[in-house]
């Protein structure tokens, strides 16, 4: 089969890291790479027919994740990539009876304590799967844990889309409704992180929402915001203008494009009754207990991290949803303590209460895009083969030029 695995070995990260290794040279690309086969019994084998490129993806191949990423990482070398996927279910496991071959299915990169029949750990309790143990590779110290290769032998973010066939948990896979097009569908786990990431901090009514980044995270974080019910203040931060159009058509009340520092920053201010003051040194600081209530950082870069600390209120809260940093060199944290911010991460997707229910991420995410089909409409704009993937990955990397919001493979 034709497909793309990562190469994660230490020299080539070294290599990369001091700028000397070629652009793709942690990718593997084969067209004859062995069909994968289920291994246990809660396994399926399903066939790619979509399978989007997420900016972490593009992260990896340049290696400017953190170093601490590497405890999520799968145990096999090379590892399959690619995680947003849409997929169609073609083996199923002796002990899988929730999936049929033909189901369409959506994809959760985590495989965690149920899905490997292990009681659950603390985390998975507490509906926190994005943070399971499975995922470090402990289980919960039963024989099972053997039939996986052993404590600290499995686990990680797992994948596959970048390849015609994939093996994953039947627990990481929930299927589509008849009536969402594969192009929408493909969209589901882009929509469950945002999901996750808005309930961290659910604004009030009356509350001002900065969202920083309209690329695909930052516009389905505005689309969980609404429809999730909220009647909230929504500036969006877009660099381009073709982003800006689409933020505001799905629900943004305001977009700012503005790439000077001292303009964005008083434009920002100006919308949200906030005042900035001048340091001696530095840049200006919003100070006081009027201006934005909460920053969601989508893009999560160290300039995106210092300009949400500079610009959410004293008192107010920021969540960071992106992961566009390593280790920050710029990010004046001490604004944290001298405003008294609230900061929270927010990782992948779990379960959520959201009303009375308690609800899978993914299962919501689904149920909110039946809804409203026509919001997803032309959200994905480029679409390749994957032995055309360089050109894919080039594309992805040059959203002004190519008018890119969401680049996918089509099998």
């Amino acid at each position: 089969m034709k497909g793309i695995m990562y190469d994660l070995k230490m020299y080539k990260v070294i290599l990369k890291k001091m700028k000397l290794g070629t652009k793709y040279m942690m990718l593997k690309y084969k067209e004859n790479w062995p069909v994968p086969q289920i291994k246990f019994h809660k396994q399926v084998q399903v066939k790619s027919r979509l399978c989007g490129i997420c900016a972490s993806d593009l992260h990896q191949i340049n290696v400017n994740l953190p170093y601490s990423a590497t405890i999520l990482a799968r145990k096999e070398n090379p590892f399959p990539n690619g995680h947003e996927v849409v997929g169609e279910i073609s083996q199923v496991g002796e002990d899988v009876d929730e999936f049929q071959v033909g189901d369409r299915v959506v994809h959760s990169p985590i495989a965690a304590c149920k899905a490997y029949g292990f009681n659950e750990c603390v985390s998975c309790r507490n509906g926190n799967y994005s943070t399971c143990y499975a995922l470090v590779g402990r289980g919960d110290g039963s024989e099972l844990e053997e039939q996986y290769g052993g404590r600290l032998g499995f686990g990680g973010f797992s994948g596959g889309g970048f390849s015609e066939f994939f093996v994953g948990f039947s627990k990481q896979f929930t299927k589509i409704p008849d009536l969402i097009p594969d192009e929408i569908a493909v969209l589901s786990e882009p929509l469950a992180v945002a999901i996750h990431g808005v309930l961290m901090s659910f604004p009030d009514d009356n509350d001002a929402v900065v969202v920083i980044g309209a690329g695909i995270i930052g516009l389905m974080t505005v689309v969980a915001l609404r429809l999730l019910g909220s009647k909230s203040r929504i500036i969006a931060l877009a660099r381009y203008q073709f982003q800006a159009d689409a933020i505001k058509r799905i629900g943004a009340d305001e977009v700012i494009v503005e790439h000077s520092k001292d303009a964005l920053y008083q434009s920002v201010a100006s919308s949200t009754e906030g005042e900035l003051f001048k340091p001696r040194l530095g840049s200006q600081i919003l100070y006081g207990n009027k201006g934005p209530d909460i920053i969601i950082d989508t893009v999560g870069t160290d300039s995106t991290l210092d300009d949400s600390l500079h610009l959410v209120r004293s008192n107010g809260k920021i969540v960071i949803v992106g992961m566009g940093f390593g280790t920050t060199k710029k990010t004046d944290w001490a604004l944290q303590v001298y405003k008294e911010i609230e900061i929270y991460g927010s990782m992948m997707h779990g379960m959520e209460k959201v009303g009375d229910r308690r609800i899978d991420t993914m299962e919501l995410a689904l149920e909110l895009m039946e809804k409203n089909l026509a919001l997803f409409d032309g959200l994905v704009t480029h679409e390749y083969a994957i032995d055309d993937y360089k050109s894919a990955f080039d594309c992805s990397s040059r959203k002004k030029k190519n008018g890119i919001i969401k680049v996918v493979f089509r099998y």
